[in-house]
């Protein structure tokens, strides 16, 4: 598939950019991500690895720019995936990908999501406005099980999901090994309206 075909099927996920206003005046994009995303993911998902938490589970440098080349290439080619950026004033400030279950056969109806935002564009409204956006793109799909896991310690990110409609279904425990410590891992999920 040429590269300029690829990109037309990346911008057909989203169809447009979409803007919404931020808490604090300024106002923040949504697209799908491209392969020219990869650098800032890469500096943006390991500031969050720096954090005290842990939040991710990774250390910084562990996800290169190729790699998230290769998941936005992975991406744009299966219409069962998205992969969107936030960006304010021009600058990648986060990420949100939907990926199926593996196991594709039994849960066709099922995504996995992922997102991150940046420490410093937290609390603005960025991660309600990546939701509205995953919500509204996967009941597009006919989606209608959104799936996700937290630690447990981040009481902050399990109050946000609670609030936009996922429910706790579990917990995991010693599910991660990071850095010599154990770490439990909670499930939540949301089912979606038609």
């Amino acid at each position: 598939m040429s590269s300029n075909r690829r990109s037309r099927t990346a911008i057909a996920k989203l169809r447009r950019s979409l803007r919404y206003p931020l808490r604090d005046g300024r106002e923040l994009t949504i697209r799908t991500a491209t392969p020219g995303d990869a650098r800032e993911l890469t500096r943006v998902l390991d500031a969050i690895a720096t954090e005290q938490g842990p939040w991710l589970l990774m250390r910084p440098g562990e996800i290169k720019p190729r790699d998230w080349r290769n998941r936005i290439a992975q991406a744009t080619t299966d219409p069962a995936q998205l992969i969107v950026v936030p960006t304010i004033d021009g600058h990648v400030v986060g990420s949100l990908g939907l990926y199926p279950d593996p196991r594709s056969k039994v849960c066709a109806h099922v995504r996995i999501l992922g997102m991150s935002v940046a420490e410093e564009c937290r609390r603005l409204g960025v991660g309600s406005a990546l939701l509205a956006v995953a919500i509204g793109w996967a009941q597009s799909k006919g989606v209608t099980r959104v799936v996700l896991s937290v630690l447990p310690h981040n009481a902050p990110a399990i109050a946000f999901y609670e609030r936009h409609g996922f429910a706790v279904e579990g917990r995991r425990r010693g599910q991660f090994i990071l850095g010599g410590v154990a770490y439990d891992e909670v499930l939540m999920a949301r089912f979606l309206e038609d």
